[in-house]
């Protein structure tokens, strides 16, 4: 099994999230926040845990930090729950943890296993980054970078 603590906590912190490492029922957890978004990553062991205790876990990080939602204002909007294994699931298990993140009450969710890479972890927690790469226009977009030219040129002409 992969520790994915660290790594983790580097891709959030990249991202300018303040991050920090709890433990929550002997689970590594990593509580994150920035201006407009909060939450918190539980990392298990495999699948199978994930499963069983994803919806409880939820349920104590929202009771044990009631007192910091509340002051949190809008940002409550925007509260996630992340749910993350290293280890790898079958065909039942990713369906069902797909379904985790059709789960729409209380936070918003992310929900993925076999996650051994940085790229795997930030392809897991895109929902929650900046735009990873910049657009690219091909040749056959010429005309569409010349209208793009113009209206730049148009709007500041320095």
């Amino acid at each position: 099994m992969t520790d994915l603590k660290s790594p983790v906590q580097v891709v959030l912190q990249d991202a300018v999230y303040e991050a920090w490492l709890l433990s929550v029922d002997g689970l590594p957890t990593i509580g994150f926040e920035d201006n407009a978004v909060m939450g918190f990553v539980c990392l298990f062991e495999d699948a199978a845990t994930l499963l069983r205790r994803w919806r409880d876990l939820e349920t104590k990080l929202l009771t044990v930090h009631a007192s910091s939602l509340q002051k949190a204002g809008e940002k409550t909007w925007n509260v996630y729950s992340v749910f993350l294994c290293s280890s790898g699931a079958d065909d039942t298990q990713l369906r069902e943890i797909r379904w985790i993140e059709e789960d729409l009450e209380r936070t918003r969710k992310i929900a993925a296993c076999g996650l051994s890479t940085r790229d795997e972890i930030v392809r897991a927690l895109l929902p929650l980054l900046p735009i990873q790469r910049q657009p690219l226009l091909d040749s056959e977009d010429f005309d569409i970078t010349q209208r793009l030219r113009k209206r730049i040129a148009s709007i500041a002409p320095d």
